[in-house]
Order: structure tokens, then sequence, then C-alpha cells
């Protein structure tokens, strides 16, 4: 069976207590085994990094971070796991750092391009290269 991809929800679910939760704690237990395959993409690991702490109270960033670490480890999870996994390092190591600008500092690093923003400092401090004035602006 091909891949399916995994939604934020179902995550949210296992930790709450309501009439999706043994399913969604059965389901990431087998994705977790790997006898279950499915995507993890990152704006799913972006939303996480905003609702976790929500939801599982007094959960830290450092914690947010170990839990999303866990994720990417588990058998059954499929992406570009490197780049998560690097992306998910800046974010947690990095208060506050947003979840994109670190995927976009992972990214920018991995092909050796730049990063066009004005959040220069942020990216910068990351290793990216953020152009000013940006391409095509007057000085």
């Amino acid at each position: 069976m091909t891949p399916g991809m995994l939604d934020t929800n179902v995550f949210i679910h296992a930790h709450a207590s309501d009439r999706w939760t043994a399913e969604c704690r059965a389901f990431l237990t087998a994705v977790e085994s790997g006898s279950v395959t499915a995507v993890l993409e990152p704006m799913v690991l972006h939303e996480l990094s905003c609702a976790l702490p929500h939801y599982v109270k007094q959960m830290t960033r450092d914690q947010v971070g170990e839990y999303l670490l866990m994720e990417l480890r588990w058998e059954g999870v499929q992406g570009d796991k490197d780049t998560l996994v690097e992306t998910v390092m800046r974010w947690r190591a990095t208060p506050g750092l947003a979840f994109v600008d670190a995927y976009r500092a992972t990214l920018a690093h991995r092909r050796g391009c730049p990063v066009f923003s004005k959040n220069v400092k942020e990216l910068n401090a990351q290793g990216a290269v953020v152009p000013v004035p940006l391409p095509g602006a007057a000085a």
C-alpha cells in the first residue's frame, strides 16, 4: 500500500481523552513499529511545534523538540528525515526562532542558496545568506 500522509490531528487526539484517542494511539504505535508507513511533512511538524504546548500543558520547547525528534525516528515515518531532524534541532536550540525560519535556514544550507527575507538577523544567525537589499530593489 502507498504510504499516506500524517495529519497533526492524529497526534493531538492521541494526547487527548476523546472518542478518537484509542484509535489514534493504536495507529501511531503501528507507525512507530513500522507495520504502517506514513509520510510526515514539514507543515505537520510546524503545526505540532505550535499546538503541543497547548494540548499537553507545561510542555517546554525542548520537550516539544524531543517529541518531534522521537517521531522522526519511528520506523514507519517517511519523508525527508535528515532535513526535518536538522530543522527541529535548529528550532529547539534557538529560542525565538520560528519553526518555518528554521526550516528555511536548513533548506538554504542544504541547497546552497540565499533566503530572500527581511528576517535578516535570525536567518544570518542560522548561517543563511540573506541579501540586503533584496535583489532588484533599490539600495
